[in-house]
């Protein structure tokens, strides 16, 4: 975001357009949609601006302004079509901190005009940063199509009840769940459709059954993040995270992610990695509990989904116990957008029938043990293992495979930043990748695909094991 989008009250001095030909009545007939005079410096006017000096939309000022005219503007448009006069009135506007803008000129622009949607008390203005105007033109006709016209009705409504929401609701949460609530359920369709009088009345007993309800206690939404790609995010996570008072996420939360959350959420990292736990699960625990009981809405933000390897299911046990009320979003697992992106199936009617989810290390230790799986049953073919966590232990797991009877050229797949830009793949057999774990080089977060569907042709670069140096990149 090059350019910082505000919108701009005309309410004292009017704002000043210099140049009296077409382009100039243009611009001063888009400022007439948001202040109730402007002013034009030009020695001689087109029609459209002599008719809007007439109506008393236009005061007519003498050409060349200089700084006594541009002080204290809102903002100041040269159009004048001189690109000597255009400096001039841009670089007297600069010094004196006045916003300017010059048609086509991005040079001597302080802002930049935006393309706008207008519906009345409803604004929205989308913005290329001057890069690509005509594009912003064809947002702007969508949205035209998309927005309801009669926004403004139910924006003014809200206004309306702005007032006695705010002495009988309680701020923060509550507040803010009023209003969603209303603007997603029936007084807003009825608004919506013209019927003010019922939109009016639904809005008022809802302001009494606010009222006279008990406080509400928060919740907390435990939310898969994916696993980077903001993208990959589902519109319920997305929902979620812009209802948030307060947001607690994992360190694995990819970049972007947290851009769909609202500006005044708090923002708590929580994440843990391998052998350095900056905040303990119990802790984590407590601060759920403590916000929710607050009234808060909680999200706590988990990479990937929070029931695959997350820890989802202890925060969920000490969430039930504490009495509150929670919502579980799942997120795309790393493993499938793994598997997406090398464009491979987990499952394939002719090589694989099944998929096991395996953790690389078991809690408190290094090593796991697989003591609950029949990894010789596993060996029997049509088997795929999706293998997360287990970077520091690939070379031990593949031995302990060859050892439950895989067969050695078994083709493994490793996958690290999964759906990220900085992804990367490197291919294997398990006897490869028990001979020579070093030269994996992965760093987490990573997983491994072990089967035969990981020998199936796949999408984009694939590194070869033995074909990479020893220790060429950091083993962590």
């Amino acid at each position: 975001m090059r350019t910082f989008p505000i919108f701009v009250s005309f309410a004292g001095k009017p704002p000043l357009v210099v140049g009296g030909g077409e382009l100039a009545a243009v611009k001063a007939r888009l400022l007439l949609k948001g202040a109730a005079t402007v002013d034009v410096a030009a020695s001689h006017v087109v029609p459209e601006l002599a008719a809007l000096a007439e109506a008393g939309h236009v005061s007519l000022l003498a050409a060349r302004p200089g700084i006594d005219r541009l002080r204290g503007r809102p903002l100041v448009i040269a159009a004048t079509g001189d690109d000597e006069e255009d400096a001039r009135v841009s670089a007297i506007a600069r010094a004196l901190g006045v916003p300017v803008n010059v048609p086509d000129r991005p040079e001597l622009c302080s802002f930049v005009l935006p393309a706008i949607v207008d519906r009345g008390e409803v604004t929205i203005a989308i913005g290329t940063s001057g890069a690509a105007p005509v594009l912003a033109q064809r947002l702007r006709a969508w949205l035209e199509r998309e927005l309801h016209p009669r926004l403004d009705a139910l924006a003014k409504l809200a206004a309306e009840f702005r007032a006695p929401v705010a002495e009988k609701v309680p701020s923060g949460s509550p507040r803010r769940r009023f209003w969603e609530a209303v603007f997603e359920g029936a007084a807003a369709e009825a608004a919506l459709e013209g019927d003010e009088d019922k939109a009016r009345a639904l809005i008022g007993a809802a302001i009494k059954q606010a009222t006279d309800a008990a406080p509400a206690s928060g919740r907390v939404l435990l939310v898969g993040a994916g696993p980077g790609d903001p993208e990959l995010l589902t519109m319920k996570a997305v929902r979620a995270l812009k209802a948030a008072d307060v947001i607690l996420y994992d360190r694995l939360v990819g970049e972007g992610v947290l851009d769909h959350a609202r500006r005044e959420a708090e923002l708590i990292p929580v994440g843990k990695a391998k052998g350095l736990h900056s905040v303990p699960q119990a802790e984590i625990n407590a601060l759920l509990i403590e916000r929710a009981r607050a009234g808060q809405t909680v999200v706590r933000l988990k990479g990937g989904d929070p029931f695959i390897f997350g820890r989802g299911g202890e925060e969920l046990d000490a969430l039930r116990e504490a009495g509150l009320t929670i919502e579980i979003v799942p997120g795309v697992t790393a493993g499938i957008a793994a598997a997406a992106s090398l464009q491979i199936p987990l499952t394939h009617r002719d090589v694989s029938h099944t998929v096991t989810f395996l953790s690389g290390h078991e809690a408190g230790g290094e090593e796991p043990s697989f003591e609950h799986l029949d990894l010789a049953a596993l060996a029997g073919g049509k088997n795929t293992l999706l293998l997360y966590m287990g970077v520091t232990t690939a070379g031990l797991i593949a031995k302990k495979l060859l050892e439950a009877g895989f067969r050695p050229e078994l083709p493994v797949i490793a996958v690290e930043n999964a759906s990220r830009e900085n992804e990367r793949r490197v291919a294997a057999t398990i006897a490869e990748l028990a001979a020579h774990p070093e030269r994996l080089g992965l760093k987490s977060p990573a997983v491994l695909i072990f089967g035969e569907v990981a020998g199936l042709p796949a999408h984009g670069v694939i590194e070869d094991i033995l074909a990479l140096p020893e220790l060429a990149r950091v083993y962590a």
